[in-house]
């Protein structure tokens, strides 16, 4: 049955993501948790499950358009889809609810912080405008794989990485137009999701009411936030959520 205050929630987090190309997760999972009361695993499966659905349709929109860079996609899953299910199976094999629970809450509230630093970082322009070469080299090559690794098992544990983390890296190490880092990015972000997803669904931690009430807003809602991006102050919005992702983060710890 839809709940339209939660279909709600979905519409403005999904302007949100529209607005300013933030992950979702990083954004509805600790809603559900602080505000809606979630179980910590369960936001994390049915915010999966939520983005997995957003990504392949993005996906697709991005693959018509030719903006998929197959091979860095395929590099960077290759590392991040097992990585996330070995996090995913590390929730399952934690003995009892509460400590999962414990767990996850801690680690998204570390997550988050991070994330909420680096936005800050980026806005503020403190970030250096290019890499050494040497450096830019090294990652293109290992360091991609790795950072598929680290990024796949921070979004199986916490649903929070794919894109708030992966697109900086992309940024700076890869000589791509922005929309072919984003639409790689985001057909990453589908294959990643899809698999976590699953796997969380497979251990009971997906309250699937919940992810369709979320989805009925969300879809409208990313694409209402689009048409807005070029019409409001892109750089005050991400200080505010900066802040508010570091005031969530640290309730969460």
């Amino acid at each position: 049955m839809m709940d339209p205050a939660i279909a709600f929630t979905g519409l403005v987090v999904g302007m949100l993501v529209g607005l300013t190309g933030i992950g979702g997760g990083a954004l509805m999972t600790p809603f559900l948790i602080l505000v809606l009361g979630t179980r910590p695993v369960v936001a994390v499966g049915t915010d999966l499950v939520y983005g997995a659905v957003t990504k392949i349709a993005g996906s697709i929109l991005h693959w018509k358009q030719g903006t998929v860079d197959l091979a860095l996609a395929r590099r960077l899953a290759v590392a991040s889809v097992p990585a996330g299910l070995a996090a995913v199976l590390v929730l399952r094999l934690i003995p009892d609810s509460a400590s999962a629970d414990a767990a996850v809450r801690r680690a998204l509230g570390v997550v988050l912080l991070l994330v909420a630093l680096l936005m800050l970082v980026r806005v503020l322009g403190a970030m250096p405008h290019e890499l050494p070469a040497r450096v830019r080299e090294r990652l293109q090559g290992r360091g991609t794989p790795i950072v598929g690794g680290l990024v796949g098992a921070l979004v199986g544990f916490t649903s929070v990485g794919s894109g708030a983390l992966l697109v900086p890296f992309l940024l700076y190490v890869f000589p791509l137009n922005a929309a072919t880092i984003v639409g790689t990015d985001v057909f990453h972000a589908a294959l990643l999701l899809s698999a976590t997803a699953a796997g969380h669904a497979q251990g009971g931690f997906v309250d699937w009411g919940l992810a369709a009430n979320l989805l009925v807003g969300s879809i409208p809602g990313v694409a209402v936030g689009s048409w807005m991006a070029p019409r409001v102050p892109a750089r005050a919005l991400r200080v505010v959520l900066a802040c508010l992702l570091l005031a969530s983060g640290y309730q969460l710890l």
